[in-house]
């Protein structure tokens, strides 16, 4: 029995043994997965194009084809996952592909793209019929096209200019440019410049400059210097020509300029300073040693024929002459205050004179003549003597730079009380004996016009001396000082006249000591901070120093 029990075991065994081997061959039927083309994804998908390194690698990608035998691959590009617009970047005889910099900024620029961080790039390979899958790369672009001006000033604007609206905006403009809002760190400057019409802008008038902001203002003055500078006559018609260059400076200092194209204005300019020279001139011992230097000069006044001058003589003699020269000269023979041709010489003592030369009748008169600051705020009110301020025959005023104290001025006639002048409304306009003007700490360009009697005091930060071996023992005498162009108001132009030095060296330095001061580092007529000493050699000389560019200034001496 045991045995027939232990043959039924054994087959029914053998039965499930069969069984379990026939399921296990099935599940072990392994399929190879289908083919496929796929685009790999990079392992970085932030990608922030560098200008400064056009060439190198923007980016590269690789894919698997494993599904055609082609060797030709389109590598096409969109805006947005929809490939609604694909634009082809390229193509590609093996299963990669790379783009550098600015080809890639190119053709993102030229897909219309206004935003230059991350910005959206879709990428997919073509093959055949084939079309892999996209992958997607946030791209930080920089600018191709230059910033442009949309309004205020464009091609063919007529500017007709005034000196009454010297300091009111002729020109507000606006520019254009996407990535001045584009928040990418970076600085940008515009620089808009001038040229004559035809010019290639290699030397240009450098009109305005501006850092991180869009809004361009130019006044009626500086249109009116601007348009001078390039040869348009004072009360004339002309064009010059713009153009708007822009820097991109980024937290590495690389630099990105920008250039825009040229167009063409029309300006009608003013005049800003009168032409009150003359061709007459005073001579003598009592003036210029009989000509050792040139006649003191005669100005016009609002009356045809009648010349004036503001001069400082010595005890001597005098005479009026033409164009420094003999052949036309007047005297007065008799001392009867009439001119006669080749007259006598007339007898002066020292001081401070208004001659008045009149030829409608042939007389003179000389009146003693000075203008000047007395006060707490300058000379302890007249322990010293009075600030003189000059004539300015540039503009029919009276002007002076002058370093003021805490306190009170006034101003007075030939250093005396019997003419004084203060302001009792301190409104910028003096009356005779009325209140003391009060002043503060600093230097200042005082300005008195006697024809409606306004004044100014405006304040600067610097009057420039020249200090020295050759001039003053490097300090130990105040330096020679300086004093404006009057003739050229809207530049920044110092002049020294007739200073004599030794052999030896100077420099240029501002307010008597050395803060700031100038010197020439390579003898090129350009001044450098700190720079090298200068060389002289003895003599007699007139110096300009030339600040209207801060970043270039440059120095003549004559």
């Amino acid at each position: 029995m045991n045995k027939i029990i232990n043959k039924i075991f054994i087959t029914l065994v053998a039965s499930i043994f069969m069984l379990t081997s026939c399921d296990t061959e099935e599940s072990l039927n392994i399929t190879s997965p289908d083919p496929t083309f796929v685009l790999n994804t990079p392992g970085i998908s932030n990608v922030f194009l560098n200008y400064s390194l056009p060439d190198n690698p923007a980016f590269t990608i690789t894919w698997k084809d494993e599904v055609t035998s082609t060797t030709s691959y389109e590598i096409e590009m969109a805006t947005e996952d929809t490939f609604t617009s694909p634009i082809n970047i390229g193509t590609s005889d093996k299963n990669s592909f790379s783009m550098s910099v600015v080809e890639f900024n190119k053709v993102i620029n030229d897909a219309g793209i206004t935003n230059f961080s991350d910005a959206p790039i879709y990428l997919r390979v073509k093959a055949s019929d084939m079309i892999s899958n996209q992958i997607l790369l946030l791209v930080t672009t920089y600018p191709i096209n230059p910033a442009t001006i949309e309004s205020g000033l464009v091609e063919g604007d007529s500017f007709a200019l005034s000196l009454d609206m010297n300091d009111d905006n002729a020109i507000t403009a606006l520019i254009n440019d996407p990535i001045l809002n584009a928040n990418l760190n970076v600085s940008i400057q515009y620089i808009l410049e001038a040229d004559v019409v035809g010019g290639d802008f290699s030397t240009p008038q450098e009109v305005t400059t501006l850092i991180d902001t869009n809004e361009i203002k130019i006044t009626h003055a500086l249109l009116n210097s601007t348009a001078q500078a390039l040869g348009i006559l004072p009360d004339t018609t002309g064009d010059i020509q713009f153009r708007l260059k822009s820097t991109i400076t980024n937290t590495t200092d690389d630099i990105l300029e920008r250039i825009g194209e040229a167009f063409t204005i029309s300006v009608t300019t003013y005049l800003t300073v009168l032409d009150l020279s003359t061709t007459w001139g005073i001579i003598g011992s009592a003036a210029n040693d009989w000509g050792a230097t040139p006649d003191l000069p005669f100005f016009k006044t609002d009356v045809d024929g009648v010349l004036v001058a503001y001069v400082t003589l010595t005890d001597g003699e005098i005479k009026f002459r033409e164009n420094n020269d003999w052949t036309n000269n007047f005297g007065d023979t008799g001392n009867d205050g009439t001119i006669e041709a080749g007259g006598d010489n007339i007898a002066v003592s020292a001081g401070s004179y208004k001659i008045t030369l009149n030829f409608n009748d042939n007389t003179y008169t000389l009146d003693s003549f000075s203008l000047g600051i007395v006060g707490s705020a300058y000379n302890d009110w007249g322990a010293t003597p009075d600030f003189m301020l000059e004539y300015d025959q540039y503009s029919d005023v009276f002007r002076g730079i002058v370093t003021l104290l805490d306190g009170e001025m006034k101003f007075r006639m030939n250093n005396d009380w019997a003419v004084n002048y203060g302001d009792d409304e301190a409104d910028g306009t003096i009356e005779l004996g009325s209140a003391n003007i009060v002043t503060t700490n600093g230097i200042y360009i005082v300005t008195v016009n006697l024809k409606d009697n306004s004044y100014t005091l405006e304040p600067i930060d610097t009057i420039w001396g020249l200090v020295g071996g050759a001039y003053n023992d490097w300090g130990a005498t105040p330096d020679a000082q300086f004093t404006r162009d009057w003739s050229r108001p809207f530049d920044d132009i110092w002049v020294l006249k007739n200073v004599t030095l030794i052999d030896g060296e100077f420099k240029f330095r501002g307010n008597n000591e050395w803060t700031v001061d100038y010197g020439d580092n390579g003898g090129d007529g350009t001044l450098e901070l700190g720079g090298a000493n200068l060389s002289t050699t003895a003599g007699t000389f007139t110096f300009t120093l030339d600040f209207s560019d801060p970043a270039n200034p440059t120095y003549t001496k004559e």
